[in-house]
């Protein structure tokens, strides 16, 4: 399938930085599109880990204010695994280090779950996310993120029933959260069927 930009443009050059795209593609059946206008919010890549603390059979995910859902009409705070943007390091190593600064936990071992998408009609944001299994004898500080970055973050664990319930309640209202306990569940599952 062919592409051809016509017109790019910088609209915004921030945190993160928003682009305008003149262009036209090739269609299924062959022939061009008329030129369209489409918008890419570009803001790199990032980790997210769901935390498993085996001695415990918990789940251990973040509690933080976000603005984005406080103008979708709700309080603004949300549970969410934990995450962050990817510097230049590798993801696993990103996922190593927001774990520490977010939650406080040092990790034994990291089981990759996948990598996606989050909103590609409007993003090339991508994000690694990890299960991350340690126990609650390697929290090594308190987490609650970095104040150079104005973090403000409360850890929060729940129960293996308590996050189920959640699940099943739909009650998990963050995408990669979401996607991240089901994977928790279905895996689980599918260990248990040997």
């Amino acid at each position: 399938m062919k592409v051809k930009i016509l017109k790019k443009e910088r609209l915004l050059d921030d945190f993160f930085k928003v682009d305008s795209a003149e262009l036209i593609h090739e269609k299924f059946d062959g022939t061009l599109s008329p030129v369209v206008r489409r918008l890419n919010l570009e803001r790199g890549q990032a980790v997210a880990v769901l935390i498993h603390l085996t001695d415990r059979d918990s789940l251990v995910l973040i509690r933080q204010f976000r603005y984005a859902v406080y103008e979708a009409g709700e309080d603004g705070w949300i549970d969410e695994i934990v995450a962050g943007v990817l510097d230049d390091e590798s993801p696993e190593a990103c996922a190593r280090r927001e774990c520490l600064e977010e939650a406080g936990y040092e990790l034994e071992r990291l089981e990759h779950m996948a990598t996606i998408y989050v909103s590609p009609g409007i993003t090339t944001e991508r994000i690694h996310i990890f299960i991350g299994y340690t126990d609650s004898t390697k929290r090594i500080n308190d987490g609650g993120g970095l104040d150079s970055e104005n973090e403000d973050i409360q850890v929060v664990e729940w129960t293996r029933e308590e996050a189920f319930k959640k699940l099943m309640n739909k009650e998990i209202e963050d995408g990669k959260t979401l996607l991240a306990v089901q994977h928790f569940f279905l895996n689980d599952l599918l260990k248990r069927r040997g």
